[in-house]
């Protein structure tokens, strides 16, 4: 890598973001993938790199940022979907490259709100965890539809995504309950919602879903009160390798997020992010290609983007 690789602005803009994604600044499964493939993009069209030197270049940059947090495939899809650009057109596309992906994320809500919205009914109660901007579009897609429905929502701990949730639906006027996360399973019992709507950061080869941590917990109560689950999100999210074998990861955050101050010493505190959540306790996949069964998501996937980003397959070979 030459010197001045490094003193590129866009260069120095990835890192930063690289810095933001990992300390946790930039949030979400889909802001992490905009803002890490835009700036990847933007760096890989002005990297001063030709030829086999520029891609080995680049694909040590897709490794390394593709890990800064590991239950981020949007992300990692996205940089596949680049580097599949550049190596059929070239770097100086890259830019244009990296907003076509963009789009797709874009395009892909867009379709999942109208889908997810046939599913709520004037009456419907729909029970969700934390915050999930998918599934916070497909409630308000279903009030712009003109549909009178309740939403019943966890505070999600110990960073309380739930409470943004929240503010958004009471903002645009649908009722909202809001409890603890360890009632999730009373409020199961006492409200009876008719759906349970969860969103997603990875989906692996076997349709399992990776949420944040709780969401086993509401599969498994939402298994035992008979509410069917529905993981609303892009199949963007689908982890690609773990069809040669790799395990999907859990992020394992900051105990500081749990206990700050005056803690204890000799008390081991842990803050798991995500969860699995078994493919036999999901009724459907909600997503750009409509209703798609557990077991399905690996072919649908490849069906639609299969073309567009390179397989782990391809690149490991």
């Amino acid at each position: 890598m030459t010197t001045h690789t490094h003193e590129t602005a866009e260069y120095k803009q990835l890192r930063q973001t690289m810095d933001d994604i990992k300390s946790l600044k930039i949030q979400g499964a889909t802001n992490v993938a905009i803002f890490g493939v835009e700036a990847f993009a933007k760096h890989a069209e002005t990297v001063p790199l030709e030829d086999e030197e520029l891609f080995s270049h680049l694909e040590s940059l897709v490794e390394e940022l593709s890990f800064v947090r590991v239950t981020e495939p949007a992300l990692r899809n996205g940089l596949r979907y680049v580097m599949t650009g550049i190596r059929r057109e070239s770097k100086e596309a890259a830019s244009e490259i990296g907003r076509n992906y963009l789009k797709l994320i874009d395009d892909a809500k867009k379709r999942i709100f109208k889908i997810g919205a046939e599913r709520i009914q004037d009456g419907s109660r729909v029970l969700t965890h934390c915050h999930s901007s998918i599934s916070v579009g497909i409630f308000l897609e279903a009030a712009k539809q003109g549909k009178d429905f309740d939403v019943i929502n966890t505070e999600t701990r110990p960073l309380f995504q739930g409470r943004k949730t929240a503010r958004i639906l009471a903002e645009h006027n649908i009722r909202v309950t809001h409890v603890v996360d360890s009632a999730m399973r009373w409020a199961m019992n006492s409200f009876n919602p008719h759906m349970i709507f969860l969103g997603a950061d990875a989906i692996t080869v076997e349709g399992v879903a990776l949420n944040k941590i709780g969401s086993r917990l509401c599969a498994l109560a939402s298994e035992e009160e008979h509410i069917p689950l529905y993981i609303c999100t892009s199949l963007l999210k689908y982890d690609q390798a773990t069809s040669i074998g790799r395990l999907s990861e859990i992020e394992m955050r900051s105990p500081t997020e749990i206990w700050d101050k005056d803690c204890p010493e000799g008390i081991t505190v842990l803050n798991p992010a995500f969860e699995t959540i078994d493919r036999r306790n999901i009724s459907a996949y909600i997503t750009e290609a409509g209703l798609v069964p557990p077991q399905s998501v690996h072919h649908t996937f490849r069906r639609i983007y299969g073309k567009q980003i390179q397989d782990f397959h391809q690149s490991w070979s």
